[in-house]
């Protein structure tokens, strides 16, 4: 039985080592261990005393054969590893020692050539990426170079427009010299005219105005009925009024004759007056406007004028069938209802009918006539007769104001335009 001496430990062991494993270094499987000539007779003389025919000479010839390599491996570590002083041959336990610390080495050397792989491999990807950063930055630069000619040449361009535009400044300032003396020219010229049309204009803004105010007073004028201004009717309790005068008498309210006579007077002047305005010529009658003594004739008899006005002496009259006032009182209602019948052939129907209805020498309603003389009358009731014809005076003026507003309005434009 063959013993050895551990190198570590120096204790002596045995060298039936059980066959060894899987080595984890493919270098060692190749391995060769030259053996020492004692151990080579030794190893081929036990061969062949236990004869090579039988298959347990085989199998411990096999087992043998596993030794040696095992031997031979160690002796191969031993030998490629200097530096860590393992030296062989080893016992078990110092063999496991140097194993374990093998394996340890090995896991930090597969961690290491990890760790330079992956270095290796970021490298090469770093590596990679600067070329590609290369060639970007070398077709950058390139173009950038075509570039920049590009831009010298629009630089040159634009020099020499530069050039143009200078020359074509020194044109325009000259140019706008000589139109600032046109433009200070100009507009001298032009205040001066401004102001000339500033004065026309006021001037014919203040004949225009002017014209205006002539023409609404001229309206205003045409459209006033100077009649109503001058004859004012109204009434005073049972008397009739005309620019303030009664007309009547009544036994408790005496009035003089020369108040009757006036009103009279201002009546018959009313009816003269809207006769003419209205191109009226009465059939019968001629009224002699004399005031407060007008007289009125008949066109048969132009040369016998009655008196329109009474007297003091008129109740000796009655007495004695004087009937000249009465006549003359007769004579001019009729005057009144000619004029009443031409207004009513042309009155607005907004206007309406004469209040009163005149018939003959009666006036009143068609179911009341009253009488218009004096002579067999009341008082009371001749008063109210003449009440009524004042009545349809008061209407005859405003049939008059009617029909002069609407002429005016018809000749307003027409007086405009002259």
């Amino acid at each position: 039985m063959l013993f050895a001496v551990c190198e570590t430990c120096n204790a002596p062991f045995s060298p039936s080592i059980p066959p060894p494993r899987r080595p984890a270094v493919s270098r060692l499987e190749d391995s060769f261990l030259v053996l020492p000539p004692l151990q080579q007779h030794l190893l081929l003389h036990g061969t062949a005393a236990g004869g090579a025919s039988g298959r347990g000479d085989a199998q411990a010839l096999a087992h043998v054969h596993d030794k040696v390599q095992h031997a031979a491996a160690l002796s191969e570590l031993g030998r490629s590893t200097p530096e860590e002083a393992c030296h062989l041959p080893l016992c078990a336990d110092c063999a496991a020692f140097v194993c374990a610390d093998l394996e340890e080495r090995a896991r930090e050397v597969g961690e290491q050539h990890r760790a330079i792989v992956t270095a290796l491999h970021d490298e090469r990807r770093r590596a990679a990426a600067e070329t590609q950063l290369h060639s970007d930055l070398a077709r950058e630069n390139a173009r950038v170079a075509k570039d920049e000619a590009a831009v010298e040449r629009e630089l040159a361009e634009l020099l020499e427009q530069q050039e143009e535009v200078r020359a074509q400044l020194g044109a325009l300032a000259a140019d706008h010299a000589a139109l600032d003396v046109e433009a200070d020219d100009f507009w001298r010229r032009f205040n001066a005219a401004q102001l000339d049309a500033s004065e026309r204009a006021d001037a014919q803004l203040h004949h225009s105005q002017l014209l205006a105010h002539c023409t609404r007073e001229l309206r205003r004028l045409k459209g006033t009925s100077v009649l109503d201004d001058v004859f004012d009717i109204w009434f005073e309790g049972a008397f009739g009024t005309i620019n303030g005068l009664r007309l009547g008498r009544l036994p408790g309210e005496p009035v003089d004759w020369s108040e009757v006579n006036a009103a009279l007077g201002h009546a018959a002047l009313l009816v003269d007056t809207l006769a003419a305005a209205h191109h009226l010529r009465f059939p019968k009658h001629t009224l002699h406007l004399m005031g407060s003594f007008t007289k009125i004739a008949h066109n048969d008899e132009p040369k016998t004028l009655l008196e329109l006005h009474g007297s003091g002496t008129l109740q000796l009259g009655r007495i004695f069938s004087s009937t000249r006032f009465d006549r003359a009182l007769s004579m001019f209602l009729q005057c009144v209802g000619a004029l009443v019948a031409h207004a009513r052939r042309s009155a607005s129907p907004t206007l309406g009918d004469a209040p009163y209805r005149i018939d003959d020498d009666k006036i009143g309603t068609p179911d009341a006539m009253l009488s218009i003389r004096l002579q067999y009358n009341q008082d009371e009731l001749w008063t109210r007769a003449l009440k009524y014809m004042l009545t349809d005076l008061k209407w005859l003026l405003a049939w008059h104001t009617q029909v002069t507003a609407v002429a005016t309005r018809r000749l307003g434009p027409a007086a405009s335009d002259s």
